[in-house]
């Protein structure tokens, strides 16, 4: 029971640490910086109870996960093309942004509803 109860204390912790030690690697990609590090928030918010040994219940809707994630990331490659000035439909105008910021919270949620999805499916 205290190793359950050491490995919910720490497992977090170790995942903010390695976070921490990636993501000033990362800073060099440019756009493909915040894609990378929002993938890697998104993963490791999603693994951080399975990783704690809790949670490891199925959940039968989990497979619909996979819409607004591919959604997100389809509007995350538009975004690219549309920042290397390769793709300008006025239509799809509202979604391109050079905001990281904006990058990195799409990627976060496409990377964590992949991650529960595959990891909850049934």
């Amino acid at each position: 029971m205290f190793l359950r109860k050491l490995t919910v204390m720490v497992v977090p912790i170790l995942l903010c640490g390695v976070l921490c030690i990636l993501f000033p690697l990362l800073n060099g990609l440019g756009f493909w910086s915040n894609v990378i590090k929002g993938a890697a928030l998104g993963v490791a918010l999603a693994l951080l109870l399975p990783l704690s040994g809790a949670s490891r219940r199925k959940e039968p809707f989990a497979g619909l996960l996979w819409i607004p994630a591919v959604l997100l990331i389809l509007t995350v490659g538009y975004q690219y093309l549309h920042s290397m000035g390769m793709i300008n439909l006025p239509v799809l105008n509202m979604l391109a942004t050079t905001n990281g910021q904006v990058v990195l919270t799409e990627c976060v949620f496409a990377g964590y509803m992949i991650t529960q999805s595959l990891r909850t499916r049934s």
